[in-house]
């Protein structure tokens, strides 16, 4: 598969100077949801993206690569990170540069926290990006948290009822598992079309 050929591209703090791309899958998600360890995990991949247990670590747009002009992108995470006002403020415009403004053919990837569930931090990104009319998805990490208490079913079920979407549009992963990512890999490399 395409994705296990992933590298980094480039970091960048303003999406003004990225170059021109063919198509991009842009993750986010509050802060310590696990965005980075779901791209090594959907890339096959132990340390393309750099891993910490510090909340808002991810300060930059980092794109990584898989075919020429063809991106992952990694936004910093949204909320409680431990950084001053002003640099949350550059973080929220980060993002709307990134999202919004660039004309790239585009669709995001939410991911939210099985265990702690969804926060009005990402209904209010979803309200967002429905605004913009923005495609997105919806990935629920660390599911290997809460599988004993409730199916995988039940979550599909009640993430749907949420956040008003379909089915195919919600997809259940373990980033430490490194368990569930085959239908994510699939959705993304069939919006990239990768071959």
């Amino acid at each position: 598969m395409a994705l296990n050929k992933t590298v980094f591209f480039m970091a960048t703090s303003a999406a003004k100077t990225l170059p021109q791309s063919i198509a991009e899958v842009i993750f986010v998600g509050r802060s310590n949801v696990g965005k980075s360890s779901v791209i090594n995990a959907l890339c096959f991949r132990k340390n393309l993206a750099r891993t910490s247990k510090t909340p808002g670590r991810t300060r930059s747009i980092n794109v990584y690569s898989i075919v020429m002009k063809k991106w992952l992108i990694d936004l910093p995470g949204y909320g409680f990170a431990r950084v001053s006002f002003k640099e949350k403020e550059l973080w929220n415009k980060m993002i709307e540069e990134c999202i919004v403004q660039r004309k790239s053919k585009k669709t995001v990837y939410v991911i939210i926290d099985a265990f702690v569930g969804p926060t009005e931090l990402d209904f209010n990104m979803v309200d967002w990006l429905k605004a913009h009319k923005i495609p997105f998805r919806i990935i629920v990490n660390k599911c290997d948290k809460v599988l004993n208490l409730v199916s995988k079913e039940e979550i599909n079920t009640k993430t749907r009822e949420l956040f008003k979407i379909e089915p195919e549009s919600v997809f259940m992963v373990s980033a430490k598992k490194r368990s569930g990512f085959e239908k994510l890999q699939l959705d993304i490399t069939k919006f990239l079309a990768l071959k």
